[in-house]
């Protein structure tokens, strides 16, 4: 019993205390090998544990739930240490540049991409990469958008850029003014080519927008009356909350919501935050079928998981 005391002792001078182990010997009037004798003791006689917190346990935990509830392949959470939004979507871009790398560097694949805030610091944050054979190009048509995020083919070009692929340009507008001139754009060899890749894609990578985007493009996803039930859009394709796709305008130029899902992997990259709500959009996003691979922060999927 006085060689459990005294492991005790040690102990609490050590782990409660933060004394040295030379200051326990010191105080305890004991050599300094018996003291770090007794604290290894302490540990195998259980007189302490010690238990280590891993937020990435936690993490791991939540990509677990992620894809059981919504049957999805994949999950990436990260965590992060506070609610920070920069913050946030720094480390969830990180996370994805990750979880990306080794695809991207296997080569050879059909990269199409969606548009959005995440996805250009998903672009601007990565690492350049030395790749070989992969292509690049949008997965709509072009907007009239003065923000550099929502310009998909600039989006297009600056990630081909840091993976060092070719890339192709979508040259013809998302929605056309007439159907007549929708026709005639799909004659065009310009689209012709864009059309043959989504036909097929290996990777999409995409954003998941919220009823704040679709707003901000009512115009151009022709927003009304007929699909105010939507909740958010995955490369321009709207969607109710329970997951049901809503029909785009019928002049869009795009890659149809079969071909996203035909995609060897679409991989969607989000995270949310207290100005820009998007767990509703998430879990309708998720209830789609058409994400492969969700990639987000942990206080995102926290919010989701709570609310489905």
């Amino acid at each position: 019993m006085t060689e459990k005391k005294r492991m005790v002792e040690a102990a609490v001078l050590y782990y409660e205390k933060g004394c040295t182990q030379q200051e326990i010997a010191k105080i305890m009037n004991l050599s300094r090998q018996t003291v770090s004798k007794l604290l290894s003791d302490a540990i195998s006689e259980r007189v302490v544990e010690i238990r280590i917190h891993d937020p990435e346990k936690g993490c791991a935990a939540l990509e677990q739930q992620l894809c059981q509830r919504f049957g999805i392949k994949h999950a990436a959470v990260c965590g992060v240490s506070g609610k920070d939004p920069v913050l946030r979507r720094l480390m969830t871009v990180k996370k994805a540049a990750e979880y990306l790398e080794p695809t991207l560097k296997a080569g050879g694949r059909n990269i199409a991409l969606s548009w959005g805030r995440t996805l250009q610091t998903f672009i601007a944050e990565m690492p350049q990469l030395h790749t070989a054979g992969n292509t690049v190009f949008p997965l709509f048509g072009a907007s009239d958008s003065e923000k550099s995020c929502f310009l998909s083919n600039e989006i297009a070009r600056n990630f081909a850029d840091k993976i060092g692929a070719e890339v192709k340009y979508a040259w013809f507008p998302y929605r056309p003014d007439q159907a007549e001139d929708c026709a005639l754009l799909k004659g065009t060899s310009y689209y012709k080519k864009i059309s043959a890749l989504w036909e097929k894609i290996d990777l999409a990578i995409v954003g998941i927008g919220n009823t704040e985007v679709l707003r901000m493009f009512e115009d151009i996803f022709g927003y009304g009356e007929k699909n105010s039930a939507a909740v958010g859009d995955i490369a321009t394709h709207l969607f109710a909350a329970d997951g049901s796709l809503i029909a785009p305008y019928s002049n869009a130029l795009c890659a149809s919501a079969e071909e996203l899902r035909r995609a060897g992997e679409t991989v969607a990259i989000v995270c949310s935050d207290e100005e820009s709500d998007k767990a509703e959009a998430i879990i309708g996003a998720l209830r789609t079928g058409l994400i492969d691979t969700l990639i987000t922060d942990e206080h995102t999927a926290q919010a989701v998981l709570e609310r489905a």
